[in-house]
């Protein structure tokens, strides 16, 4: 005799096992969905730590080069003291303590600048006396000897391939001194120049860019800015656009998912202001 139960009980099975093909299918989900959040959040802190490096990187880098070229402008126009002069600038130094260049330089064996300027990275030469004696003038940009024979020192600051490069005074010439690199990846630098009213004073005028300067302008030089503009060597998001200032204060945006930051500082000509 057939169980006129059986019908039933097979329905009530049928449904449990729906119940639990649905249960399995939402907790899949449910841990899918669990996945991805952690997924993203993992990817979303990666970014975030590279880009913490990134800036941190550039930023110490940054800072290394404004130091090492702010040192060096710190000696520009340095000069033996003669006190038997009455004016209230009795420091010797012949010719100007910086010369300055829009669009590099065109010879940096002879400091030449570009002729006529152009848009990219300016150059500036600093000089100053070697003076024997003096541990803040015996050495170059680079930390090496200048010659005794070499009367001035002229280190020349440039860039080459998005590097910073110092071409220092460790020869007898500016064309036989080498080359090192101070900073990589840098995007650019731009130079501004505070001009005294004459010779004699230390008040800044106004600041220019060197293509408005004239040669005997480079003699009431008394301060320089300086902006750097330098990038992230690893994409934070590859094919993402990044937005930055640059040295001029427009906003840029690129697509290579590559940090930029500019830094901008002034240095004073210590041997110039007195």
């Amino acid at each position: 005799m057939r169980d006129r139960h059986a019908p039933a009980l097979i329905r009530r099975r049928i449904a449990s096992r729906g119940r639990s093909l649905v249960e399995i299918m939402i907790a899949l989900v449910l841990s899918l969905l669990l996945l991805g959040s952690i997924t993203a959040f993992y990817l979303t802190t990666q970014r975030s730590t590279r880009t913490q490096e990134g800036l941190r990187s550039a930023d110490d880098g940054a800072r290394w080069a404004l130091s090492v070229l702010g040192d060096q402008l710190r000696l520009a126009g340095l000069g033996r003291v003669d006190l038997s002069l009455l004016s209230a600038r009795p420091v010797t130094f012949d010719g100007a303590p910086v010369l300055g260049c829009e669009g590099g330089l065109a010879d940096v064996g002879t400091g030449a600048c570009v002729a006529p300027a152009n848009a990219n990275a300016d150059a500036i030469t600093v000089r100053y006396q070697r003076i024997d004696g003096s541990l803040a003038s015996v050495t170059d940009c680079n930390g090496r000897a200048v010659p005794v024979a070499r009367g001035v020192v002229e280190n020349a600051f440039y860039v080459t391939g998005n590097t910073l490069m110092c071409r220092g005074s460790d020869g007898a010439t500016m064309a036989a001194s080498r080359a090192e690199p101070i900073l990589d990846n840098v995007q650019d630098l731009q130079l501004s120049y505070g001009v005294a009213q004459d010779a004699d004073s230390a008040n800044v005028t106004q600041y220019q860019p060197a293509s408005a300067l004239a040669a005997p302008d480079w003699s009431r030089v008394v301060s320089v800015r300086v902006c750097l503009l330098v990038a992230d060597p690893s994409p934070v998001n590859a094919d993402v656009a990044t937005t930055y200032r640059d040295c001029a204060d427009n906003v840029q945006n690129i697509a290579d998912g590559r940090l930029r930051r500019r830094f901008t500082s002034s240095f004073a000509l210590r041997n110039r202001v007195g």
